[in-house]
């Protein structure tokens, strides 16, 4: 059963109950359409592309944040303590444009009135091209990152040829000498991990994970979307000063 007592849930639906929080989500009363439980307690994510769209954003997607026991938002800078998340999953369904950002860790440093920028999205996105000629749907697990605050994303292949719907696994370190390592497993072949030593522009912002279904598609019909099965989710802080 994974564990939600420090997290908060963004939904796809209008203000003022776009954010459960952390006492509604542990709730045995909590029921939702955008997040519930799967077989062995999994978690499955789904995201219509016709949910309201994120603050400052285009887009809709149903996540989990990282809180405090009780409730509170919870960031932290690098150097404070080593961050990691670990997950495995099996992304289930892509929309048209067919990706599906499955965990970041973003950045509470964002100018206001601005969508929170990411120093990291791990992302899986499906070969188009091979589903519209019918054949079996594969895709890549990509990390999109920023070395600098200043600079534009890029991408890094982790997996290559993963199959939807199967499952595979991922650990997200940042250490507090600010080296990002991203490592990952599926059954999919494989193109090599990733670590890269982060500018240290970015010790004084705070961040925190995210995780869930987010799209880049906000068109089609209400049975268009994402949707996203968390087997493990684990997110930890060495030494933990939530």
């Amino acid at each position: 059963m994974i564990d939600l007592a420090e997290w908060n849930l963004t939904v796809p639906v209008p203000l003022p109950v776009a954010q459960v929080t952390t006492a509604e989500l542990n709730s045995s009363n909590f029921r939702s359409p955008y997040l519930y439980r799967g077989e062995g307690g999994s978690l499955v994510f789904w995201v219509p592309v016709t949910g309201t769209p994120q603050a400052f954003d285009d887009y809709p997607a149903t996540e989990l944040r990282e809180t405090r026991p009780d409730g509170s938002a919870y960031s932290w800078k690098y150097r404070e303590a080593d961050a990691l998340l670990q997950a495995e999953a099996a992304v289930q369904q892509v929309p048209s444009r067919p990706e599906v950002i499955l965990s970041q860790i973003e950045d509470q440093t964002s100018a206001p009135l601005k969508p929170a920028e990411a120093v990291l999205q791990l992302v899986y996105r499906v070969d188009s091209a091979m589903a519209d000629k019918g054949q079996q749907e594969l895709g890549k697990l990509i990390a999109r990152l920023r070395e600098s605050p200043d600079d534009d994303p890029k991408d890094v292949i982790l997996l290559e040829r993963l199959p939807l719907a199967s499952r595979f696994s991922y650990d997200i370190k940042l250490a507090r000498s600010g080296v990002l390592t991203v490592r990952a497993h599926g059954a999919g072949s494989r193109t090599g991990d990733l670590g890269l030593q982060l500018d240290s522009a970015w010790s004084s912002h705070h961040l925190y994970f995210k995780a869930g279904a987010r799209l880049r598609d906000a068109e089609g019909p209400a049975s268009e979307g994402g949707k996203v099965q968390f087997y493990r989710l684990i997110s930890m802080h060495q030494p933990n000063n939530r």
